[in-house]
């Protein structure tokens, strides 16, 4: 086999594929410009006694509906509302809003159990309604807002969107709070 019969020598062959990856190069289109996107704090809305608030997402482990059964317990505080069986393990339901000193949550098909489980401590949280997940861009975060009553000790920051205040609840402050902690009367 020689070049008259069109067959290439190695040599021939690499010069041909690097001539062949140079003009490819040279035509390639560029990879599209990226923008830096800002970054974006994710959160669950909800209302606890007719205030909307968030909760940072890593903070709530899930969100369940309202426990069709749950066993009270004898001595405990009234917003322990009792115990509830979520996949084979019991688990303490606190009624937030009364925690809060609110009107207790109703029963409904809206209202919500929000599992959080920080400090060694897994518990459901009853709130009244959950109006999903929100994003907030982390410039509009307002760093050391504060809220009067008993919500705002568990309020550190909020997002201001349009005009509107988001304050941010934290599931963290209210699992470290020792009044939180001891359900006994």
């Amino acid at each position: 086999m020689n070049e008259e019969e069109g067959i290439k020598t190695p040599r021939e062959l690499m010069l041909l594929l690097a001539d062949i990856e140079r003009r490819s190069h040279s035509s390639a289109l560029g990879l599209p410009e990226t923008e830096v996107l800002e970054r974006n704090w994710d959160g669950l809305a909800y209302s606890i006694g007719g205030v909307r608030v968030v909760t940072a997402m890593n903070e709530v482990a899930e969100m369940l509906p309202y426990p069709e059964n749950i066993t009270t317990v004898p001595g405990a505080k009234p917003w322990m509302l009792g115990l509830a069986n979520i996949r084979g393990a019991l688990m303490p339901v606190i009624d937030l809003q009364m925690y809060l000193g609110s009107k207790p949550v109703v029963p409904s098909k809206l209202a919500r159990m929000l599992v959080v489980r920080m400090r060694g401590l897994a518990a459901g949280l009853l709130v009244p309604s959950v109006q999903g997940m929100r994003h907030f861009s982390e410039d509009r975060r307002m760093a050391n807002a504060r809220m009067k009553g008993a919500l705002g000790e568990y309020v550190y920051d909020a997002f201001s969107v349009d005009e509107q205040i988001w304050p941010v609840f934290s599931f963290s402050a209210l699992t470290a709070d020792p009044e939180f902690r001891v359900a006994a009367a």
